[in-house]
């Protein structure tokens, strides 16, 4: 299967509003999660999301949020296309 743990971490992120759902859906660990959003803001060099009572999308966050699901939806073709 084509993935890339990143932009699934970060996703999931989004949906589930916590880190401890978003790993819960992946089936990893918090830690895991915080280390591929940490990694990937380390990337994109910003802050993606704010971290605080509520976890919420930076306007980077909003703007990678488009790239992410775009991203993601290729691997989707992808895999399908290719039965992965």
């Amino acid at each position: 299967m084509l993935e890339d743990s990143k932009i699934r971490a970060f996703l999931a992120l989004v949906s589930e509003g916590s880190f401890t759902r978003a790993a819960r859906k992946l089936g990893v660990t918090q830690p895991a999660v915080s280390a591929q959003i940490a990694s990937l803001e380390k990337t994109v060099g910003q802050a993606l999301f704010l971290r605080g009572a509520e976890l919420r999308l930076t306007p980077a966050g909003e703007t990678f949020l488009g790239y992410a699901q775009r991203i993601q939806k290729a691997y989707d073709l992808a895999n399908q296309a290719f039965d992965l």
